[in-house]
C-alpha cells in the first residue's frame, strides 16, 4: 500500500515540475523564433538598402548620359532622331 502512495506521489511531483516549467520553456522558445525572425529582417533591410543605392546610382548615371546627349544635340553634334534614339535606349 505505501508503494502506491510513494508512486502517487512521485506522479504527482512529476506533473507539478512539467507545469511549472512548462511556460519558461515556451518562452524560450518564443524568444529564440523572434530573435531568428529579427535577424532575417535586418538582413532584408540591408539588401533593401543596397538596392536603393544602386537603383540611385543607375538613376545618377543614367541622368548624367542624358544630359551629355542634350548637349550634343545643342551643339549640332546630333540631330533630333539620333537624339531621340539615344535618349530612349537609356530610358529603356
Amino acid at each position: 500500500m505505501i508503494n502506491y502512495i510513494v508512486i502517487g506521489i512521485c506522479i504527482l511531483l512529476l506533473v507539478a515540475v512539467i507545469y511549472v516549467s512548462a511556460k519558461p520553456i515556451n518562452m524560450g522558445i518564443e524568444a529564440r523564433r523572434n530573435l531568428k525572425n529579427n535577424i532575417v529582417n535586418e538582413d532584408q533591410d540591408e539588401f533593401d538598402d543596397a538596392n536603393d543605392s544602386v537603383r540611385e546610382n543607375t538613376i545618377s548615371k543614367i541622368s548624367e548620359e542624358v544630359i551629355k546627349l542634350r548637349k550634343l544635340k545643342d551643339e549640332g553634334a546630333l540631330t533630333q532622331e539620333e537624339y531621340e534614339k539615344a535618349k530612349k535606349k537609356l530610358l529603356d
